[in-house]
C-alpha cells in the first residue's frame, strides 16, 4: 500500500511538473503575462464557468494597458495577445504570409465535412476556396437574392401580427428563439433552396439540424471550442468528428437532391446553390454591378484576394454541402446575436428607437407600402449607424486568432523584441479593443452617433474589427449585414419594441457560450403599431 501511495504521489508530482513546464516561457523573454493554471493555462476560469472564453484568453489586454502585446497560455502552449490595432493590421494584412492559418484548422482526416468549410481550412485549401467563393458574396449577388429575404421577412412579421392579435394585441416573446428560427429559415432558403416555416412548424428537421449545427452554447458549443483547439494527433486518436456524421450526411443528401433536380429541370433560382453550381463550372465571377453595390455600410470588410479566371477547385456535392453548412454556423449565430443585442439597445434607448422608426417609416412611405428593396435598405444611414454601434459594443465573436506559419518578430513599446515562432497562436482581442476608451470614449454607452457622417473622421478605423481583418476576414459579412438590416426593418415597421418584466437590465452574459449570448434569454414585448 505504501508503494502504491508513493507511486501515485510521484506520478502526480511528475504530471504537475509536466503540466507547468512551459510556464516560464514569457518570463524568460520579458513579456508580461497572466498567471496560468496547471495544464489548462488561461482556460481554467472558463472551464469553471467563472469567465467567458473571450475574457479568459484576452485578460492581458486589460491587465497590461500600454503594452503592444502580452502573453497567454492555451493549455500548456504559450500564445500572444496583440493589443495594438496598428500591429494587428500589419500582421493580418501586410505580413499576412506569416499568419495565413487559423489556430483551429481541421484536416479532412479529422473531419471531412468541417475540414471543407472555409473557416476551418488550412492555408492552401482556404485560399483556393476563398478566391473561388468571394464572387458569391459581392454586393450584386446579395442584391439578387434580397427579394427572397425581404419576402420571407415580410411574411414572417405578418404571421407574428396574427399571433399578437390572438394574444390581446401584445406579444411577449424571447427574441433569440424567434430570430434563430427566422435566420435558419432564410439561410435554408438561400443556401439549400428549400422554403420552411420554423415558427409554425417548430419541429421540422431543417430547423432541428440547423440549430444543432449553428449552436455555440451548451455542450455543442463547448465541443466546437475545445475540439477545434486540440492537436490533430489527439483528434485522430480519439476518433471523434466535430460535426456528427449524421448531420454531414443529412446536408450532403439534401444538396445532392437539389442539385440533381435543378440540373435535370434547368431551374435557376437566385440563391447560393445556383452560385455554387456556377463555381463548379468556373463561371462565378465579379461583375460591373459589384462596384455599385459593394458598400454594405460602415462595417463592410474589404476583399483582399482577387478571384482567378480558373480556381482549380473541383466542387463535388459534398463540398457544396459543407460550404452551405458554413452559412449556418457562420451566418445564423452571428446574425441572431447581432439582432438580439440591437433590439436590446433599441428598447433600452427610446430616443434611438424613435429616430430609427422615423427613418424606416420614411422609407416605407416612399416605397408606397411595397416590400423593401436592396437599394432602399442601403440608403438607410441611421439603421447602418445603429448596426455599427451594436457591432462595436457587442461583437458576436469577441476574439479571433491566427497561427504563425513562419517566424515573425514583434516589438513592445519598451523596445522588448520577441519572435513569434512557427506554429504559435496569436489572439486578436476584438471585444476589448472595441470597449477601450482610448479608441471609443465612454465605451459602454450605446451611441450610434459615433458612426454618423460628421463623426466618422474621429474614429480610429483600425480599432473597429467586427468581422475580423485582412484576407482571412469573414467572407459572409455582407450576408450578415443584409439579413440583420432586413429583419430589423420589418420588425420595426410592424411592432414597437418594449422592455418586458423578464427583460434583464443590465443583461447577464452567458459565460459558457463560445459566442456572445445572454444567460437568460432576450425577453421583450412586441406591440403592434397602429399605423
Amino acid at each position: 500500500m505504501l508503494l502504491v501511495l508513493f507511486l501515485l504521489a510521484a506520478a502526480s508530482y511528475l504530471f504537475y511538473r509536466w503540466s507547468t513546464s512551459t510556464f516560464d516561457y514569457f518570463a524568460k523573454r520579458g513579456v508580461p503575462f497572466g498567471k496560468p493554471y496547471p495544464l489548462f493555462g488561461a482556460l481554467w476560469p472558463y472551464l469553471k464557468g467563472e469567465k467567458s472564453p473571450v475574457d479568459a484568453m484576452c485578460e492581458g489586454y486589460r491587465h497590461f494597458p500600454g503594452c503592444t502585446f502580452s502573453g497567454v497560455f492555451l493549455f500548456r502552449s504559450p500564445c500572444y495577445v496583440i493589443h495594438d490595432p496598428e500591429l494587428i493590421k500589419r500582421i493580418a494584412v501586410r505580413d499576412f504570409d506569416h499568419f495565413v492559418d487559423h489556430a483551429n484548422n481541421v484536416s479532412l482526416e479529422v473531419d471531412p465535412f468541417l475540414g471543407r468549410t472555409l473557416f476551418f481550412s488550412d492555408g492552401h485549401r482556404w485560399k483556393q476556396g476563398r478566391t473561388a467563393l468571394s464572387p458569391a458574396f459581392t454586393g450584386s449577388k446579395m442584391r439578387n437574392m434580397f427579394e427572397l429575404v425581404s419576402d420571407y421577412s415580410d411574411r414572417a412579421m405578418r404571421r407574428l401580427i396574427d399571433d399578437a392579435v390572438e394574444n390581446g394585441r401584445k406579444l411577449e416573446t424571447e427574441l433569440k428563439d424567434l430570430f434563430q428560427r427566422l435566420g435558419l429559415d432564410v439561410i435554408t432558403s438561400i443556401s439549400l433552396g428549400i422554403d420552411v416555416d420554423s415558427i409554425h412548424q417548430p419541429e421540422n428537421e431543417f430547423f432541428s439540424h440547423g440549430k444543432h449545427l449553428a449552436k455555440t452554447t451548451g455542450l455543442q458549443g463547448f465541443r466546437y471550442f475545445i475540439m477545434s483547439l486540440l492537436p490533430e494527433k489527439v483528434l485522430n486518436a480519439i476518433g471523434i468528428r466535430i460535426v456528427p456524421e449524421y448531420l454531414a450526411n443529412f446536408y450532403h443528401g439534401v444538396v445532392s437532391q437539389v442539385v440533381k433536380h435543378r440540373l435535370e429541370n434547368s431551374i435557376v433560382r437566385p440563391d447560393f446553390i445556383h452560385l455554387l453550381l456556377q463555381a463548379r463550372r468556373n463561371e462565378l465571377k465579379t461583375d460591373k454591378a459589384d462596384e455599385q453595390f459593394n458598400d454594405a455600410g460602415f462595417s463592410t470588410v474589404q476583399e483582399h484576394l482577387q478571384a482567378p479566371t480558373s480556381t482549380g477547385v473541383e466542387w463535388t456535392d459534398y463540398d457544396n454541402a459543407a460550404t452551405a453548412a458554413t452559412f449556418f454556423f457562420g451566418g445564423v449565430e452571428s446574425t441572431t446575436s447581432l439582432l438580439c443585442f440591437a433590439v436590446y439597445e433599441i428598447a433600452l434607448n427610446p430616443h434611438v428607437q424613435r429616430k430609427l422608426r422615423a427613418e424606416i417609416d420614411s422609407v416605407q412611405e416612399a416605397l408606397r407600402n411595397e416590400k423593401l428593396t436592396y437599394e432602399s435598405m442601403q440608403h438607410m444611414k441611421y439603421l447602418d449607424m445603429v448596426i455599427s454601434e451594436t457591432l462595436r459594443k457587442w461583437p458576436p465573436f469577441g476574439v479571433t486568432n491566427r497561427q504563425c506559419t513562419k517566424p515573425y518578430q514583434i516589438e513592445d513599446i519598451d523596445g522588448c523584441k520577441v519572435t513569434v515562432e512557427k506554429g504559435q497562436v496569436i489572439f486578436l482581442p476584438i471585444q476589448d479593443i472595441h470597449r477601450d476608451p482610448q479608441f471609443f470614449p465612454d465605451p459602454m454607452r450605446f451611441d450610434p452617433e459615433r458612426f454618423s457622417t460628421e463623426n466618422r473622421h474621429n474614429l480610429k478605423q483600425d480599432a473597429f474589427l467586427p468581422f475580423g481583418v485582412g484576407p482571412r476576414n469573414c467572407i459572409g459579412s455582407r450576408l450578415t449585414l443584409m439579413l440583420t438590416k432586413c429583419f430589423l426593418y420589418y420588425l420595426l415597421v410592424t411592432f414597437e419594441v418594449q422592455l418586458a418584466e423578464r427583460t434583464e437590465v443590465p443583461i447577464q452574459i452567458d459565460l459558457k457560450a463560445t459566442g456572445l449570448n445572454s444567460k437568460n434569454g432576450f425577453w421583450f414585448q412586441l406591440v403592434p403599431r397602429t399605423k
